[in-house]
């Protein structure tokens, strides 16, 4: 019937060859029915390849489409079965692979089954490999058909198997070299999902990621990469080309230079490169238009970027807003830990730290205009200055340096469980040492409580706080000491507001008390000893020096 060939077991037939058959048996059993009356074939593909012949060209187009349901109704039922091949080894494709359309129109073009990118790894191996038939189960199959029987279709049946089906993956993290390709990179930025070019573009072509603008979330992917690699944090390297012709299988790889970036920050899905510009060059086609109008022809191809310094910087990076510090901050946590006792956040440890008290959150208020306006927790405009953000730089680097040198532990939970999970002392290392960040990431998408607050031990804290001397600075930061000189100014409206607060017999004391218990409540704040005098004109300075009269 069939030659056979290709499949590393005997007896096969590849599928390209099977579809021929079955066509050749539809047509046959056809000639005086309309193969697919439920099919309409577009007017723009008649005009474009119906060569004058339409009525050919339609009932063409209708075989085919009635071919590949009948296929697939049997794959579906299990009633027929296909494996994958490599000429090496073999693999049987199960039911639930032939329920997406879409995946399955390169089978019918090109022989060939992409697998969904969303399976777990074991799968990817076989994706897009040659399908292959069994030849004596397909001829059985064929000839028990009834092709001139039309009911049931064009809707199809589910999968006989769909219960085995596998769980898809929420994450799928770089491939474990020490570089990895540009679309492996970008695609673990934006998504969280790494992949490669090919199945990056299968993936954003066929909608893989649902609503989310996939082009615009790798644009931004591709900005934020080269911000770190221009700065020399994620080395990269690749191939310099001069032009589209260019024969890259004769140029050396080589480390690119991070300021390269500056120019050089447009992806180009076609080579795993970088073109000069931003954003993307996404159509794969070697003479898009956008190449041929680009003023310049050079590029890099076959860019690699380092692993380790992308999942330094690049950790959780993705658009799946569910391990974001909000959604964080507003799960509920345990109180109490097994064996640990009463626990806090790390938000609240490194609150504690840098300001004495749990959070230092600021709130939106409207003002008499309608404006909108940052207010701290005790009513004061919230001002950046010099004096808080060192407070608070200062403390992530202590907290990061005693998270990883395992004096102090940190923990999560798993679900809804209160014996602790230890944050291993390794993780702190991949973690910015300026921000001990407070949402648990994980090292492998497998980890438990990803997502979920890091916690400590109240009392391991309190332990490890009362240790530190403020006469003797940590080895691990450099301490400094703000002065008057650069501390901010305290506004005119802080101050009446503080001096309004006080009693009658309060503001009679001497300006230089005032000053002084004005400096102890805003001690972030430059207050000059002559806007202590306006406030109080006809006040003295201090107490009268002994021994002296006052002077008119």
């Amino acid at each position: 019937m069939i030659a056979s060939g290709g499949s590393s077991r005997p007896n096969s037939i590849p599928s390209r060859e099977a579809i021929v058959e079955l066509y050749r048996r539809v047509e046959a059993a056809a000639t005086a029915i309309d193969p697919a009356p439920w099919f309409e074939v577009s007017t723009d593909l008649i005009e474009m390849f119906a060569d004058g012949d339409e009525v050919t060209y339609v009932r063409k187009q209708k075989l085919q489409h009635c071919c590949k349901l009948i296929l697939q109704r049997g794959l579906l039922l299990g009633d027929l079965k296909a494996h994958f091949s490599d000429g090496l080894e073999a693999c049987d494709i199960p039911g639930w692979a032939w329920e997406d359309v879409e995946r399955n129109k390169q089978m019918w073009r090109e022989g060939r089954l992409p697998v969904d990118i969303f399976l777990p790894d074991e799968w990817q191996r076989w994706s897009c490999h040659p399908v292959f038939f069994e030849k004596d189960a397909f001829a059985a199959w064929l000839e028990v058909q009834d092709l001139e029987d039309r009911s049931g279709l064009p809707v199809l049946p589910p999968p006989h198997d769909a219960k085995y089906r596998p769980e898809s993956l929420k994450n799928r993290l770089p491939p474990e070299n020490p570089f990895v390709t540009l679309s492996e990179a970008l695609s673990w930025i934006a998504f969280r999902f790494s992949l490669n070019c090919d199945n990056l573009d299968r993936a954003i072509s066929g909608h893989a990621f649902g609503a989310l603008d996939a082009k615009l979330a790798l644009a931004d992917a591709m900005a934020k990469l080269a911000t770190w690699a221009s700065g020399g944090q994620i080395a990269a390297r690749g191939k310099y080309v001069e032009g589209r012709s260019s024969d890259e299988t004769k140029v050396l790889t080589a480390p690119i230079d991070p300021v390269r970036f500056e120019d050089f920050a447009q992806f180009d899905i076609a080579y795993d490169g970088l073109r000069y510009g931003t954003g993307l060059t996404w159509s794969k086609e070697g003479s898009a238009l956008e190449r041929v109008l680009q003023d310049r022809r050079d590029a890099f191809r076959s860019v690699k970027v380092c692993r380790a310094d992308l999942m330094r910087y690049f950790l959780w990076e993705s658009a799946d807003v569910s391990s974001g510090l909000a959604r964080a901050m507003m799960t509920l946590r345990p109180a109490i830990l097994e064996g640990k006792g009463a626990v806090i956040g790390l938000d609240e440890g490194a609150s504690l730290l840098a300001y004495g008290k749990p959070s230092n959150d600021a709130f939106l208020t409207n003002n008499q205009d309608g404006k909108l306006n940052i207010m701290m927790a005790n009513g004061e405009p919230l001002v950046f200055n010099y004096g808080t953000d060192l407070d608070w730089r200062q403390t992530n680097l202590l907290l990061h340096a005693a998270l990883t040198s395992g004096d102090l532990p940190s923990y999560v939970v798993a679900d809804d469980s209160i014996r602790p999970i230890v944050v291993p002392r390794y993780y702190w290392n991949q973690i910015p040492p300026t921000y001990a960040d407070p949402v648990f990431k994980g090292v492998d998408p497998a980890d438990p409580g990803i997502g979920t607050m890091i916690l400590l031990s109240r009392s391991e804290f309190e332990e490890w706080r009362a240790s530190l001397r403020p006469a003797e600075p940590s080895k691990h930061i450099v301490r400094v000491t703000a002065t008057n000189a650069n501390l901010p100014r305290l506004s005119d409206a802080m101050l009446h507001k503080w001096f309004s607060k006080l009693s009658d017999a309060d503001k009679e004391r001497p300006q230089e008390t005032l000053l002084a218990e004005c400096k102890k409540a805003h001690p972030k704040y430059s207050i000059a000893r002559q806007r202590i005098r306006n406030l109080t004109p006809n006040r003295t300075r201090g107490p009268k020096p002994f021994g002296r009269k006052a002077t008119a």
